[in-house]
């Protein structure tokens, strides 16, 4: 499971095999329901007949969610550390950051004073390194400076960003070198090293070429452009299909783990840059964002971002609107939706023996797929979503999607089932009836059923 450890142990053995098994591709294509199971393989869920799934642990999805701050950018909202940053981290209720902007900053108020506080409450860290001074992006004293609170170390962020082919290949070769070979000299731990993250996905990654022996996780930026995060039109610069997309990330990562850590929508609905969607919809996709990654193999997403930007007469640009709490400081539907969710997955990072669970879900609704999870105190917890848009790029205007009726079938008849739905609450919203079938209303927003 990708826990809160330091380092890799296990956790980096689990995910290599994991990546190896996963037939991501075909199940999508055959529009298969799918499931991850504990040993990497994935579940038909399309044929009448049930299924004896083995479930992840809850904590092991909990830890694969993470979010980007921006700590150092004094001249925006993240400048606001008591009264917005941290309040704000700590309410939403994640383990994991990604950052890079630590250095500099106000005398008694620095970025590294701030990442020490906030390692306090368990905070994890994943430090970018942007391949400018060789003294200030050292590994090795930043390992120093950040201690237990450093998670992993990445190299240069999108060295073919605005670059043509020619242009930035060698140097980004040379940074993942560099970092690589400097971490591996951090005395008393192993420092994970992340790959290089591109820009576009589609032709630069063949063009990077393969530095698996140079890295311990692979590295992807996957936006879905104001669609659902499984849909099948990225567009051509920022990325294409999901699954087309991972297997691009491989070219560089060969079959190492993967980290996607930039994924997320922003909410400047008029952009002509890149794609945003409303605040509603939002809320929607980043409770399905975590779930559809973690089926697709991947070991830890990290949303883009914790904080909306305020610089000074910027207003029509669409990096000012990624994040899930406003300019004002409050809170946008799709904080209150993570927040919510993580409330309801969060367990301790224990070792326990996971129990498989046989059950069946109706294979005429084509567009659901499933996540079966469990808790130490033995309960499966089901997340049943639709792959489904909902929100027009075109019109700018929300689409209600109709709810259908699922049937879900139990070889064992539960002693109860508690549906949970992120979106509206962490608390239970229905008890349902139990038998050997149920049936419930599927919209847009996830379900979570929690099986005893």
């Amino acid at each position: 499971d990708v826990a809160p450890s330091r380092g890799l142990g296990d956790v980096y053995k689990r995910q290599e095999y994991m990546n190896k098994h996963l037939l991501l591709t075909g199940c999508l294509a055959l529009g298969f329901l799918f499931c991850r199971c504990e040993d990497g393989s994935l579940v038909d869920g399309s044929s009448p007949s049930m299924n004896e799934v083995m479930p992840t642990r809850a904590s092991a999805f909990f830890n694969s969610i993470g979010v980007n701050t921006h700590i150092g950018f004094y001249d925006t909202n993240y400048a606001d550390f008591q009264g917005m940053l941290k309040p704000r981290l700590l309410e939403l209720g994640v383990k994991h950051i990604r950052d890079g902007n630590i250095w500099g900053g106000n005398s008694g108020d620095t970025p590294l004073t701030r990442c020490k506080e906030l390692e306090q409450y368990g905070i994890n860290l994943l430090l970018i390194c942007f391949g400018g001074d060789p003294v200030v992006d050292d590994p090795v004293e930043r390992a120093g400076a950040f201690g237990q609170m450093l998670w992993g170390i990445e190299p240069v962020n999108e060295p073919d960003l605005n670059k043509k082919p020619g242009e930035w290949e060698q140097h980004a070769r040379n940074e993942q070198q560099r970092v690589f070979t400097a971490a591996r000299s951090i005395p008393g731990k192993q420092v994970p090293v992340l790959g290089i993250a591109l820009a576009e996905n589609v032709d630069n990654p063949s063009r990077l070429g393969n530095l698996s022996s140079q890295l311990d996780f692979g590295n992807l930026h996957l936006y879905a452009s104001g669609l659902h995060p499984t849909n099948q039109d990225f567009g051509n610069y920022w990325g294409t299909r999901m699954e087309v997309a991972i297997s691009k990330a491989r070219l560089i990562c060969g079959e190492k783990p993967l980290i996607i850590t930039e994924a997320g929508y922003h909410n400047y609905e008029n952009s002509n840059q890149f794609r945003g969607c409303s605040e509603k919809a939002a809320a929607i996709y980043h409770v399905h964002l975590p779930f559809v990654y973690y089926n697709a193999g991947v070991s830890r997403t990290y949303i883009y971002e914790l904080l909306d930007w305020n610089k000074a007469g910027v207003v029509d640009d669409m990096n000012m609107h990624y994040g899930l709490i406003r300019a004002d400081g409050s809170a946008k539907p799709s904080f209150r939706a993570l927040k919510n969710l993580l409330s309801i997955v969060k367990e301790e990072e224990v070792s326990y023996e996971l129990s498989p669970l046989k059950f069946g879900i109706d294979p005429t609704v084509k567009d659901i797929e499933y996540t079966l999870l469990q808790k130490q105190d033995g309960s499966h917890w089901l997340a049943l979503f639709r792959k489904v848009n909902v929100y027009d790029v075109k019109t700018h205007k929300d689409i209600e999607v109709a709810p259908v009726n699922v049937n879900v079938e139990f070889a064992e008849i539960p002693s109860s089932i508690d549906m949970y739905i992120p979106n509206q609450s962490d608390q239970i919203i229905q008890s349902l009836k139990t038998g050997d079938k149920i049936s419930l209303q599927l919209g847009a927003e996830l379900v979570l059923l929690k099986i005893k």
